[in-house]
C-alpha cells in the first residue's frame, strides 16, 4: 500500500487527516518557555491567543532524526512512503528525511520524499488530491509526478496588515516598519521557489484585498470548476472581505477557509490573509 505523510506545516486539518488516513510528523513550537507539539488538541486559535498576550516571538523545532527513522520504520515495513514536506528552504526536516530515506534504502524500504517548496495549505491541497488519487488506483510515481508537477504551477498569495510581529522576528527594517505605519502600506507576499517575498506593496487595506483577489482574476484556471481556498491567522474580517470579492469577481465553484496553524502562525504573525488556487500555467511564468 501507499502511505501519505506529511509534517505539521501543511496545515491539514484532523478530520481530513482520518479521512485519507495521512501521517503527520510533528514540529514543536517554543513560546515564553513552553514548548507545545503542534496539531492534534492544540488548535490553532489557542495559539493565536498565546502569540497575542505575548512580548517574544515564537521559535519552531524539527523533530529527532531518530524519531522520523522510527516513524519511517514503523509505517515503511509495510507500505511505500510519499512524505511532503514544508519547503526545504523554511525548515531542514526535508534534508533530514532525504538522508533517513537513502540509509534505509539498501534495506529495501521505498521512501520518496518531495519538498512541496511550500508552505500551509498550499502544501496540504495538493496532498489531498493525490489521497484521491490513490484511492482511485493510482501508482506511487503517478502521485509524485502530480504532487512535484503541482508545486511547479501553484501558489500562494498573501496580505500582511500588520508589519509588528515581522520586525520582532527581524525579519523587516525599522525604517520600512515606520514608513509603512506611517503611509498605510500593506505588503503582498507570494511563495516564489520555496522563499517568502514581497511581490507587491499598496496603500491601504482596501486596495490591498483587491490585489489579492485580482490574482485569482487573472490566473486562476477555469474558476467555475476549481475552488479557492482563503487561509488566515486570526484575521476574521479580512476573510470575509476576500471571500466577498472572490464571489463578485472570480465566482470559483468553491470557497473553502482554513485556518493557518501554529508551525507558520510562529513565523508569519497575526492579521495575515492569503489565496490559493489552481493556475492556469506556472505561477513562475507570470509577471510578479
Amino acid at each position: 500500500m501507499i502511505k501519505l505523510m506529511i509534517d505539521r506545516g501543511a496545515d491539514i486539518p484532523v478530520e481530513l487527516l482520518e479521512k485519507y488516513d495521512i501521517r503527520v510528523l510533528p514540529f514543536t513550537v517554543n513560546l515564553d518557555g513552553k514548548s507545545i507539539t503542534a496539531g492534534g488538541d492544540f488548535e490553532a486559535e489557542d495559539f493565536y491567543e498565546m502569540v497575542r498576550s505575548s512580548e517574544n516571538v515564537p521559535t519552531t523545532s524539527q523533530m529527532s532524526p531518530e524519531d522520523m527513522e522510527a516513524i519511517f520504520r514503523e509505517i515503511g515495513k509495510d507500505n511505500q512512503i510519499i512524505y511532503v514536506s514544508i519547503s526545504a528552504n523554511g525548515s531542514g526536516i526535508n534534508n533530514t528525511a532525504h538522508m533517513i530515506a537513502d540509509s534505509l534504502k539498501d534495506e529495501g524500504f521505498d521512501i520518496s520524499i518531495v519538498n512541496s517548496e511550500m508552505y500551509t495549505m498550499a502544501i496540504g491541497m495538493p496532498v489531498l488530491a493525490a489521497a484521491e488519487m490513490i484511492k482511485d488506483g493510482a501508482s506511487k510515481d503517478e502521485a509524485v509526478e502530480f504532487l512535484e508537477n503541482t508545486y511547479k504551477r501553484d501558489t500562494a498569495y498573501f496580505v500582511v496588515d500588520d508589519l509588528t510581529f515581522l520586525k520582532k522576528g527581524g525579519r523587516i527594517k525599522a525604517t520600512t516598519m515606520a514608513i509603512s505605519a506611517l503611509l498605510d502600506i500593506k505588503p503582498i507576499l507570494m511563495i516564489t521557489d520555496g522563499l517568502v517575498e514581497a511581490c507587491k506593496k499598496v496603500r491601504g487595506l482596501k486596495k490591498a484585498m483587491s490585489v489579492l483577489v485580482g490574482y485569482a482574476e487573472e490566473r486562476m484556471d477555469s474558476p467555475g470548476e476549481n475552488e479557492v481556498i482563503v487561509m488566515d491567522t486570526d484575521a476574521p474580517e479580512k476573510v470575509e472581505i476576500v471571500k466577498n470579492l472572490l464571489r463578485e469577481r472570480v465566482n470559483p465553484a468553491k470557497i473553502t477557509h482554513y485556518k493557518i496553524g501554529p508551525v507558520i502562525t510562529a513565523h508569519a504573525g497575526l492579521g495575515l490573509v492569503g489565496i490559493y488556487f489552481k493556475h492556469k500555467k506556472p505561477y513562475t511564468e507570470y509577471d510578479k
